[in-house]
């Protein structure tokens, strides 16, 4: 199956440039904005935008699949998930910009990497 990766998470783009990751250029809520507005143009979400407990507005990465082709019309399930992705970023996001550490960053990152390629197999071999 083809599909689409969305990420701001340099681990996922290093290890995995043979996917041709979409880089999002900012924090989860990026990633979220964008993978919201490919479900409005008909792709489909692969992978959950909720995949771990981590809370969405404490981490600085996130990965998400979608459907590679565009259907003609918007997956309600897809844009359901996004909706609920966003208000658990609202909710969990700190007044104050978070900064974090450079090994606690690439924590995150590990996390995030391996939360990814938890799914990966399932997508690649998908029919």
């Amino acid at each position: 199956m083809e599909f689409l990766t969305l990420t701001n998470n340099p681990a996922v783009k290093e290890k995995y440039p043979d996917l041709k990751p979409v880089w999002v250029e900012g924090g989860v809520d990026e990633v979220y904005r964008r993978a919201r507005d490919l479900v409005h143009k008909g792709h489909r979400l692969l992978t959950h935008p909720l995949s771990s407990s981590l809370k969405p507005g404490r981490i600085p990465y996130k990965t998400v699949a979608l459907s590679a082709k565009a259907e003609t019309t918007v997956d309600l399930m897809s844009l359901g998930l996004m909706a609920a992705a966003f208000e658990a970023w609202e909710k969990t996001k700190p007044d104050v910009p978070l900064s974090f550490p450079a090994q606690v960053a690439a924590d995150y990152a590990l996390v995030d990497l391996a939360v990814f390629e938890s799914a990966l197999d399932s997508l690649k071999n998908a029919p």
